[in-house]
């Protein structure tokens, strides 16, 4: 009888034990979410290896375990719609190219593993070894350029009857011209340009001109 209460005993306190340590974990994870130092950092990686890189990063943080001080990896993009020879696609466009931010508790630790990431060059601002973080301003200005779509606009430009433009592609690279209509549902322009004295027009896409 007293084995058998014993036993009982012996299972209770394993199970407080565990309880125990499960709450303790869950309190040092609280701890890291409030810490004040999680800060914004800029990573400089090589150009178009961003998604790898920061696919990269994600790895070595589970094998390490050091995934609870970093909170957020960010590479600021746009998904813009692009028109070219009459079809649409979307493509994903950085704003940064060659850049991750990361928001993160920056121990040596994790600064030795950052800095030994394939592809990366190292961090933005400050000193390799001492980071500056990014400014909380200057990364609210990058989240309302992407919120307001400022990529897809800048690319869906206003045009107007009687603007100068100069073609920039194509067989007509470099004329001038004025545009004369304007097809914002195929994303194209009519151009009139001056072949042999006589004004001709030439349709083209929006991305295909510039201002003169």
């Amino acid at each position: 009888m007293s084995e058998e209460n014993s036993d009982e005993e012996v299972d209770i306190d394993s199970d407080l034990h565990l309880e125990e340590q499960s709450l303790s974990t869950e309190e040092d994870e609280q701890h890291l979410e409030q810490d004040p130092n999680f800060k914004w950092y800029i990573l400089q990686a090589y150009s178009t290896y961003e998604t790898r890189v920061e696919k990269t990063i994600r790895e070595k943080l589970r094998i390490e375990k050091l995934e609870p001080f970093v909170k957020q990896i960010f590479i600021p993009s746009e998904n813009v719609t692009k028109t070219k020879g009459g079809k649409k696609r979307t493509i994903n466009q950085k704003y940064f190219p060659g850049y991750i931010l990361i928001k993160a508790n920056l121990t040596p630790h994790l600064w030795h593993l950052l800095m030994n990431i394939p592809r990366v060059s190292g961090f933005v601002g400050g000193t390799q070894k001492d980071p500056l973080p990014l400014d909380e301003r200057e990364l609210q200005e990058i989240l309302n350029q992407i919120d307001s779509g400022a990529q897809q606009a800048a690319l869906e430009k206003e045009y107007e009857i009687g603007q100068k433009v100069i073609i920039t592609e194509g067989p007509f690279s470099n004329f001038n011209g004025t545009i004369d209509e304007i097809n914002r549902e195929k994303n194209k322009l009519k151009v009139l340009v001056s072949i042999f004295g006589r004004p001709t027009p030439v349709e083209v896409e929006f991305d295909k001109v510039k201002s003169a």
